[in-house]
């Protein structure tokens, strides 16, 4: 295998951006329509996927102290110029925040939700004079096609077959044998990229620890060790660190994280545990970057078969890849890996997600604590049997039942969640 073919997929999903994905989504794909006009735009229309909404509707908004879709809309529009990325709202003034406000009371624009867990962001920028229309799909950041009066400017809707045999890495072709092979088998010399994030997201879980954040689901853990309510070892750092970065990022913290295949907190869950358990166990640092390099594969491998978008919280799929990256740094063989997996899925695989929002941190710190228990009891080979649920003999298979019950069973889960969000 080619390993710079698979550093690039990796490398690919591992993105810089502050704030949840969704919102910032959300406000770039504006950003980007926005600027096709020569005049400012003066009424918006978006078609947005469920998932999307229900990701961007709870979550507070970098630097501007509240949240709204409408406002994420809004502010894209106010600081829409060439060469922003999902960093977009770093700068926020609060004058912006002051007018985009403004111009949402005013009906600058108009939402439409898709019942669809695939990602997608439509917008249509008008001025009376100019019409701007993109499309957003799969990725964040990720513009398929955009037109300006009618004149198509980008079209990434038709790619030809020998593109797509040339630039695409199907890790679903794959088994976890053979992840666990070129784990073993890299250089570890190319796998600094990796530390790159972990040292990015640990930064922002310090951050989350000096005061309490959304609801404080780190520093209350914390607080509680130090009381002796908690015990005051590993699993308790490890679930502090990781809900305190969700903490900082959820409430609207002026820092970034490195995201993973789309998710800021995907990014923690799958960076900070590992980090964590890795400096506990005294564990040198190339073994903990082959570690999380096995874990990405996996989490990767997993969520391709579920989707980037599921009513499955990502968090426990990215938990799983931190579980089997804790048995790799115990020295655990393919099977206990495997069985770290299984043990992950048997355990929070049914927990769905409601959101994005402050209270994402206790998931992330359930999902965490899990990982280091998956772990720890595939090594003592304590391993859910395939007679369990949607638990299959092979953890490939596993996935795809999973994969099953996202698509089809949870199919209706999206649309239930905002239904009640909007009641409320």
């Amino acid at each position: 295998m080619n390993m710079n073919i698979v550093f690039d997929a990796i490398k690919s999903e591992m993105k810089p951006s502050m704030g949840c994905t969704e919102p910032v989504a959300i406000g770039l794909a504006v950003s980007r329509t926005c600027e096709l006009l020569a005049k400012p735009a003066t009424h918006l229309d978006m078609v947005i996927s469920s998932n999307i909404f229900k990701n961007a509707y709870s979550v507070q908004i970098p630097n501007a102290g509240t949240n709204g879709i409408e406002l994420s809309c809004a502010l894209g529009h106010i600081l829409s110029k060439p060469g922003n990325t999902m960093e977009i709202f770093a700068e926020i003034h609060p004058d912006q925040v002051k007018e985009a406000k403004n111009l949402v009371k005013e009906g600058f624009v108009s939402v439409k939700v898709l019942p669809s867990s695939e990602f997608y962001i439509e917008c249509v920028a008008t001025n009376g004079d100019e019409k701007a229309h993109t499309i957003t799909e799969k990725a964040h950041d990720n513009m398929i096609f955009a037109e300006k009066d009618g004149k198509v400017t980008v079209d990434k809707r038709t790619n030809s077959k020998a593109e797509k045999a040339d630039n695409s890495f199907d890790i679903t072709k794959y088994t976890f044998a053979d992840f666990y092979e070129w784990a073993n088998a890299v250089n570890g010399a190319d796998l600094a990229f990796i530390k790159e994030g972990i040292d990015m997201n640990l930064a922002i879980a310090e951050l989350g620890m000096k005061k309490k954040y959304a609801i404080g689901v780190g520093p209350t853990l914390k607080k509680l060790a130090e009381s002796g309510k908690l015990s005051n070892d590993m699993l308790t750092d490890i679930k502090q660190l990781t809900a305190a970065a969700s903490d900082f990022r959820m409430s609207g913290g002026n820092g970034s994280v490195m995201t993973f295949l789309g998710s800021g907190n995907q990014g923690i869950e799958t960076m900070v545990p590992m980090a964590v358990f890795a400096k506990h166990m005294e564990i040198p640092e190339e073994k903990l970057l082959r570690a999380e390099f096995l874990g990405m594969l996996v989490i990767m491998y997993m969520k391709y078969h579920v989707g980037r978008l599921s009513p499955i919280c990502g968090a426990t799929l990215a938990g799983a890849g931190g579980a089997a990256g804790m048995v790799y740094m115990m020295d655990g063989n393919l099977e206990q890996i495997s069985g770290a997996v299984q043990n992950m899925m048997g355990g929070v695989a049914g927990m769905f997600c409601d959101g994005a929002k402050g209270g994402c941190a206790l998931k992330l710190s359930i999902c965490a604590g899990e990982a280091v228990y998956s772990a720890l009891f595939a090594m003592d080979n304590s391993i859910i049997q395939s007679t369990d649920g949607i638990i299959s003999d092979k953890v490939e298979e596993t996935a795809k039942s999973l994969a099953k019950l996202s698509h089809e069973g949870l199919a209706d889960v999206d649309m239930k969640v905002i239904e009640i969000m909007q009641a409320k």
